[in-house]
C-alpha cells in the first residue's frame, strides 16, 4: 500500500495532523524555553528539572489516560489532551514566575500523556497489519516535519516577543481540535489487542527476559541522550557563542532535518549490517558527538559534532525498535507500553543529570554525559550482544 492510499483512509489525515501539531508545538517552545525561564531566576539544575517535569507527568498520566480511552473513547481523550496543550501554552504566555513555568510544563506533560497513547491506539484501530507499516512511517515523518518547522517559527516569533511564540502554538492547537472534531470518527469496535492489553502486560511482567530488559535499557539511553541535549544546548550556545533564541531555533531545526534524512538511510543500514552492530556504532557516535560539543567555537565546529550525535542516535532508535518488535510478536502492545516507561525515565534522568553537571561546570555536562553513553556502549557490546544474539524466545 502506498503513502497516497494511506492518506485517503478515513481519520488518518487528522491523526497525522495531530502528530505534526504536537511536534510543532514542542519545537516552538524548545529554542525559547531556556531564555524565558532564565529570566525567572532558575539555576541550570532547575532548568533540567523543568525539562524533566514534562516527562514525569507524561509517565504518570499515560497509563491513566490509556485506560480512560478504553472506557470513553480514543477521540475524546485525544481532544482532552489537545485542549490541555492549549491551556499549557496560555499559561506559558502569562507566566511571570518560576512556579507558573513549572505548572505549564506539568500541564504539557499531562497533555502528552493523553494524546500520544490515544493517537497510537487510533492509528492501530484504523489500519490493518498490512497498512500499519506505511501509516507509522508517515506518522514518524510528520513528527520530524513538525520538529523542523516548529523551532524555526518559535525563534522567529520570539524576536517579536516570547508571548507571541506561545500564542502561535496555542492558536495552532485550536486548528488541531477543529481538524480532529471534523475529520475523525471513533472506531465502532475496538480490536482484541486493545481489550486484553492488561492481561498481556501481566503475562509479560511474569516472563520478562534479560534480552528484553537490555533492549529497554537501550530505549532509555535514547531519550537519556536527547534529554541531555535539550537541557544544555541552548544554555551552552548562548553563553559560549552568544546565540539568541532565533539562532537556537535554527539549530533545533537543523537537528530535525537530520533526523528526517536519517529515516531514509537507516532502514537499508539495518538490513545490511544488522541491529546489534548499528546500536553499538550509534552509541559510540552519540558519545563522541556529545563530547566534542564542548569545543564548539563557531557554527561549523558546532554543527559537525551535533551531526555526529544525531546520526548516532538515529542509528540506535530504529535498531532497538526492530529488535523489540521481533522479540515480542505475541505481546507487542504490552512490550511497547513498557518501553514507553523507560522512554519517559530517560527524559527525566537525562535532563536532571545534564543540568546538574552544567551547573557545576559547563564542560562537565558534555564529557560527563559522554562517559555515561560510552559506558553503556561498552556494556552493550560485552554483555548485551551475547544475550541478544541468542534466538528470541517464542
Amino acid at each position: 500500500m502506498s503513502f497516497k492510499e494511506v492518506l485517503k483512509m478515513p481519520g488518518i489525515p487528522a491523526l497525522l495532523f495531530t502528530q505534526f501539531m504536537v511536534a510543532f508545538g514542542f519545537g516552538v517552545i524548545l529554542p525559547i524555553l531556556p531564555f524565558y525561564t532564565l529570566s525567572l531566576g532558575p539555576q541550570p539544575f532547575e532548568l533540567g528539572l523543568l525539562t524533566a517535569t514534562f516527562a514525569l507527568m507524561s509517565l504518570i498520566c499515560s497509563p491513566i489516560f490509556g485506560k480512560l480511552s478504553d472506557r470513553v473513547g480514543r477521540k475524546k481523550v485525544m481532544m482532552m489532551g489537545i485542549g490541555a496543550f492549549f491551556l499549557a501554552y496560555l499559561v506559558f504566555a502569562v507566566s511571570d514566575s518560576l512556579w507558573m513555568a513549572f505548572l505549564a510544563r506539568a500541564i504539557e506533560g499531562v497533555a502528552a500523556g493523553a494524546v500520544f497513547p490515544a493517537c497510537i491506539s487510533l492509528l492501530s484501530d484504523l489500519t490493518t497489519d498490512h497498512q500499519r507499516g506505511r501509516a507509522m512511517g508517515l506518522f514518524s515523518m510528520m513528527f520530524s516535519l513538525g520538529f523542523i518547522l516548529g523551532p524555526a517559527v518559535g525563534g522567529i516569533a520570539s524576536a517579536i516577543s516570547v508571548q507571541t511564540a506561545f500564542l502561535v502554538a496555542a492558536g495552532l492547537t485550536v486548528l488541531n481540535l477543529v481538524s480532529v472534531q471534523i475529520q475523525l470518527k471513533e472506531p465502532a469496535k475496538e480490536k482484541t489487542e486493545s481489550k486484553d492489553l492488561v492481561q498481556k502486560e501481566i503475562t509479560l511482567r511474569q516472563r520478562l527476559s534479560s534480552p528484553l530488559l537490555v533492549l529497554f535499557l537501550s530505549w532509555f539511553m535514547i531519550t537519556f541522550m536527547i534529554g541531555g541535549i535539550d537541557a544544555t544546548l541552548a544554555l551552552y550556545t548562548s553563553a559560549q557563542l552568544g546565540f539568541q533564541s532565533h539562532e537556537v531555533g535554527l539549530l533545533f531545526a537543523f537537528i530535525g532535518a537530520l533526523i528526517m534524512v536519517m529515516q531514509f538511510v537507516t532502514g537499508s543500514l539495518v538490513n545490511r549490517f544488522g541491529e546489534l552492530k548499528l546500536v553499538t556504532a550509534g552509541l559510540l557516535l552519540s558519545g563522541t558527538g556529545f563530547f566534542l560539543l564542548q569545543y564548539a567555537t563557531d557554527w561549523p565546529s558546532l554543527l559537525a559534532p551535533l551531526a555526529v550525535f544525531v546520526a548516532g542516535n538515529a542509528l540506535v532508535f530504529p535498531s532497538v525498535s526492530s529488535m523489540l518488535s521481533k522479540r515480542s510478536s505475541a505481546n507487542r502492545g504490552a512490550v511497547m507500553g513498557l518501553a514507553g516507561s523507560f522512554n519517559s525515565l530517560g527524559q527525566i534522568i537525562g535532563p536532571l543529570l545534564a543540568g546538574f553537571l552544567y551547573g557545576w561546570m559547563p564542560s562537565s555536562a558534555f564529557w560527563g554525559m559522554a562517559i555515561a553513553i560510552m559506558a553503556y556502549a561498552a556494556f552493550f557490546a560485552l554483555v548485551a550482544i551475547p544475550r541478544l544474539s541468542k534466538p528470541a524466545a517464542g
